[in-house]
C-alpha cells in the first residue's frame, strides 16, 4: 500500500481516484465478458493510429481507462460463440474470478509459507486428475502451457534412461530417439531441441486414414532404430491432434512400449478431457498405462489462458529433475519441506494457476464437465450433419472430436482452385466480421477447420455461421 501511496503522489492522484478507476474497469470487464459479439477484423494500421503504443512518458488515470477501453475494443473477442478459430474459445465466470483472485493475492507457488491455501488446492487437484487418468499414486504440477508439459515429459523420459545427463548433460551418451506421429504437435520437435538430443532425433510416425499413428509404421521405425545403434526412449502419443482431433491407439502404444521398455507419454492437451465423458472416454482406453499425461484446461474446460498440468504415474521424478542444490535461501522449514511444491517444478516463481480451475470444479463438478463435453461433441456431429447436407461442402476428415474440417467446392470452381478458394472464403467472413475461423492441411490440402469448443455454443450460432459461409460463397465465387 505505501508503493501504491507512492506512486500515486507520484502521479499526482490519490487512493480515491484508484478505487473510482478499479471500479469502473471491473463494470467494463464484466460487460465484456458477456457480450457475445465477435471483433475479429483490426488492422495494424488500426491499432497504431488509435493507440499510442510508445512507453516513457507518465499518464494520470483517465488515460488509462481510455487506454483498457481502447485494448478491448481492438482486441479478438475469443469470447464469442463465433469464435471458432483456435481449440480454445470463452471463459467460465468461476475461471475468470480464480484469475483476478490469483492476481490480488499475488502468491508464488515455491512453498507452502508463500502460498498455503493454493499449495493444498493443487495437490488436491492432481490427486483428482491423476485418478481420472488411472494413475494410483500419480502427481505431478501445473506448467506453463502443453508445450512446456511435452518438453517436462521428454526430459523425465530422458532422466529415466540417462540419470547421469542431469549433471553431466548428454556428451558422449549413445544417440537416443523420440517417436510421435506426423500430426503431432511441433512442440515436440522443441522438446527435442531443448533436453539436448536435436530434432533429428525425434522420428515421425505416419497415420492411417483416420489420422491415427500407425503402430505397424512405429515398430518398424522402432527396429530400424536400434539396428542403427540409437536407443528408442520416448513414444508420445496425442489423444486430440490439433488439426483433425484424431486420438492414437493408447493400448496398442503401451503394447509396444511395454516391450521395448519405453517411455510412453500421451499429449492430452486437446483430447484428455473426453475422460470425463462416459460416452466419449474410450477415446483414451488404455490411459492408465501411460507414463506421463497432458492435460491443457484453457481449452474445454473453459479457463483463462494459462491453465495447464502435467501429471506422472511416479511423480518422484519430478524431484529428481528440480530438486537441485542453491535453494537453501527458499526451501528452509523442513516442517514443511514436503508441501513445497516449487521442489518440483521447472519454474521458480510460478502464479496460482490452480484456484481458477478448482473453483470451476466446485461449480460444476464432475457431471457439469461431463455435460459440457457431451455438448460439445453433439455441436461438432451437428457442423458434420450440415456440411453433408450441402453439395459444395466436402468433409475432409471424419470428425473425431471438436474439430470440424471441411473444403468449399461450389460448381464452377477448377479444382486446382479449391484451396485457395476455401482460405479466401474464410479470410472473408473474418473481414466481414461474422466469424473467425481457421485453416489447415489435411492430406495436404488447404481446408476449413471449425471448432466446437465455446460453452455457449448453439445450432442456432452453427446455423447462421453456415448461412454466412453460403452468403460469402455466392459473392466471391470466380
Amino acid at each position: 500500500m505505501y508503493f501504491i501511496k507512492k506512486i500515486g503522489s507520484y502521479l499526482g492522484t490519490d487512493l480515491i481516484k484508484q478505487k473510482k478507476l478499479l471500479n469502473e474497469i471491473h463494470s467494463t470487464v464484466v460487460n465484456y465478458l458477456f457480450d457475445s459479439s465477435l471483433n475479429s477484423k483490426s488492422t495494424i494500421q488500426q491499432i497504431s493510429s488509435q493507440i499510442d503504443l510508445k512507453v516513457g512518458k507518465g499518464n494520470n488515470l483517465d488515460k488509462i481507462k481510455a487506454l483498457v477501453n481502447d485494448y478491448l475494443s481492438l482486441s479478438v473477442k475469443t469470447n464469442s460463440p463465433q469464435f471458432y478459430n483456435q481449440l480454445f474459445s470463452g471463459i467460465s465466470v468461476t475461471g475468470y474470478i480464480g484469475e483476478l483472485i490469483s492476481s490480488i493475492t499475488n502468491n508464488s507457488l515455491y512453498t507452502f509459507e508463500m502460498s498455503p491455501v493454493a499449495t493444498l488446492i493443487e495437490n488436491e487437484l492432481m490427486s483428482k486428475m491423476s485418478q481420472i487418468i488411472g494413475y494410483k499414486n500419480g502427481g505431478g504440477t501445473f506448467v506453463s502451457g502443453g508445450s512446456n508439459g511435452n518438453y517436462l515429459a521428454m526430459l523425465a523420459a530422458r532422466q529415466k534412461i540417462y540419470p547421469e545427463a542431469l549433471c553431466n548433460g548428454m556428451f558422449g551418451s549413445n544417440a537416443i530417439a523420440a517417436f510421435v506421429s506426423v500430426d503431432a504437435h511441433y512442440s515436440m520437435l522443441k522438446a527435442a531441441n531443448q533436453i539436448g538430443i536435436g530434432t533429428n532425433n525425434i522420428i515421425k510416425v505416419d497415420v492411417d486414414e483416420e489420422g491415427r499413428m500407425d503402430v505397424g509404421l512405429l515398430k518398424k521405425s522402432i527396429g530400424k532404430s536400434i539396428k542403427n545403434g540409437v536407443k528408442p526412449f520416448f513414444v508420445g502419443a496425442t489423444a486430440g491432434t490439433t488439426v483433425r482431433g484424431s486420438f492414437d491407439p493408447i493400448k496398442e502404444l503401451a503394447d509396444v512400449c511395454k516391450k521395448y521398455d519405453i517411455w510412453f507419454h500421451i499429449d492430452g492437451s486437446w483430447g484428455g478431457v473426453a475422460l470425463f465423458s462416459k460416452k466419449h472416454k474410450n477415446l483414451l482406453n488404455g490411459s492408465e498405462l501411460s507414463d506421463s499425461f497432458i492435460w491443457c484446461a484453457h481449452k474445454v474446460m473453459a479457463q483463462p489462458l494459462v491453465c495447464s498440468l502435467a501429471l506422472f504415474k511416479d511423480s518422484k521424478i519430478l524431484f529428481e529433475l528440480n530438486d537441485v542444490e542453491g535453494t537453501e535461501y527458499l526451501f528452509h522449514d523442513k516442517d514443511q519441506y514436503e508441501q513445497d511444491l516449487g521442489r518440483k517444478s521447472l519454474q521458480c516463481g510460478r502464479r496460482a494457476d490452480a484456484l481458477k480451475l478448482w473453483l470451476t470444479w466446485k461449480y460444476f463438478g464432475d457431471r457439469g464437465f461431463e455435460q459440457i463435453i457431451d455438448h460439445a461433441f453433439q455441436m461438432a456431429v451437428y457442423a458434420k450433419e450440415k456440411i453433408l447436407s450441402k453439395d459444395y461442402l466436402k468433409l475432409t476428415s471424419d470428425v473425431n472430436f471438436l474439430n470440424v474440417c471441411f473444403q468449399i467446392q461450389p460448381r464452377g470452381i477448377e479444382k486446382e482452385d479449391i484451396e485457395k478458394f476455401t482460405i479466401d472464403v474464410r479470410n472473408e467472413l473474418i473481414k466481414e466480421n461474422k466469424a473467425m475461423v481457421n485453416y489447415a492441411k489435411v492430406k495436404g490440402e488447404n481446408c476449413i477447420r471449425l471448432v466446437t469448443v465455446n460453452h455457449d455454443l448453439t445450432a442456432e450460432y452453427l446455423d447462421k455461421f453456415f448461412l454466412d459461409l453460403e452468403s460469402i460463397v455466392k459473392k466471391i465465387q470466380y
